[in-house]
């Protein structure tokens, strides 16, 4: 075998094959992990409204909504994002 055609075993395994990753499948990523952020920020932003309106606790249920939609997406965006393969 030729030296250029052995792994490097300091790379873990699919790092040769991250480097030539979908462009498409990364830009999608890192779209989601936007969207994901904004809907935390929406949710935090409804948790602020829900502490100063103390009258309507629905709102803390409301804001957790978004929130934890966010929460999930961008874990599930960043699990994909470090397992390209």
């Amino acid at each position: 075998m030729s030296q250029g055609t052995q792994p490097n075993p300091r790379e873990g395994p699919g790092v040769a094959g991250r480097e030539a990753s979908d462009p498409e499948a990364r830009e999608r990523t890192v779209g989601t992990m936007v969207s994901a952020s904004l809907l935390a920020v929406l949710g935090t932003l409804i948790f602020a409204w829900a502490l100063r309106a103390p009258d309507y606790p629905w709102l803390f249920a409301v804001g957790a909504l978004p929130w934890i939609a966010g929460v999930i997406l961008f874990g599930r965006a960043l699990w994909r994002y470090t397992h390209l393969l």
